[in-house]
């Protein structure tokens, strides 16, 4: 299964992951009389994608631009992809604002989050198939994906993961979801018990 898995990936990501943006076409309204334009001064190169290295835990690695994401999960060469050992509210999860008196969902500051760390690239070690879902641990250029939208408050570490020490920072410190101001789903309250508890 994991040489089948390698095989696949090895062959979807043969594609490029990105390509420059082509120049601007010549308007026809441009007269012969007009100056040249000096040349546009040269780009910035982009940052260096995050990457695949020779430890990589998994049994095969996916790298590149991130094609869409959700709280928890990446998409990248068409392959949606859990972040494991990390929990984000669902979509239907109200939390509450004791002093706006506002109720919100509760994934959607992971979801912003999620936005501002994988702007420049992800790349995944797949770990685990499941029932036809990817499970992985995705880096960006700042580090592990998981561990930090645990940091930030806006995820919590699943039971038995790699993640408690984050999550106890983050609840310590009182960040994201952990605001004293945040009103909780009843599993987060649970899981904010059982941390400071321990």
């Amino acid at each position: 299964m994991r040489v089948c898995l390698a095989i696949v990936l090895t062959i979807a990501l043969a594609v490029p992951v990105w390509a420059a943006p082509a120049p601007p076409a010549s308007s026809p309204n441009q007269t012969a009389t007009a100056a040249p334009a000096p040349p546009p001064a040269a780009a910035p190169a982009p940052p260096a994608l995050p990457h695949c290295t020779e430890e990589s835990e998994g049994a095969a690695c996916v790298w590149g631009r991130v094609e869409g994401f959700d709280a928890g999960s990446v998409q990248m060469h068409g392959l949606p992809i859990e972040l494991v050992g990390v929990t984000v509210p669902g979509r239907k999860d109200l939390c509450g604002n004791r002093v706006s008196r506002d109720e919100f969902d509760c994934a959607r500051p992971a979801r912003k989050k999620m936005a501002e760390l994988v702007r420049g690239g992800v790349a995944c070690d797949i770990v685990d198939v499941a029932g036809g879902q990817l499970w992985g641990r995705c880096h960006t250029i700042d580090g592990d994906l998981g561990r930090l939208l645990i940091l930030a408050g806006v995820a919590r570490a699943a039971k038995d993961g790699p993640y408690e020490e984050p999550q106890l920072q983050a609840i310590t410190a009182k960040r994201g979801l952990w605001a004293t101001e945040i009103i909780l789903p009843r599993d987060w309250e649970a899981a904010k018990r059982k941390a400071t508890d321990n």
